[in-house]
């Protein structure tokens, strides 16, 4: 296993963090843990939301289909937004 940040294998065991093995590099001091899983929500589920609020879906309806919270697909609309305005 090499370390994320500096790619050196001098490797130690850490402790564990939420039940999974936390490393330590010796070169860099970085910690880190073997599996990441990724964080966030699909892109795919970002588009479906911001189809929909453009549809007429308030944020409140959205948050209740969806599970994800209104402030969330509020955030997602108005980066879609500036994205949109920056390439007109």
């Amino acid at each position: 296993m090499d370390c994320p940040h500096c790619g050196s294998q001098a490797i130690n065991k850490n402790g564990r963090r939420q039940s999974r093995q936390n490393y330590l590099c010796k070169d860099c001091g970085r910690q880190f843990l073997e599996f990441c899983a990724p964080r966030g929500y699909p892109d795919a589920v970002k588009q479906l939301c911001i189809r929909m609020h453009s549809n007429g879906l308030k944020y409140r309806e959205l948050e209740r289909l969806t599970g994800i919270s209104h402030n969330t697909i509020i955030l997602w609309v108005r980066q879609a937004n500036q994205k949109n305005e920056s390439n007109d």
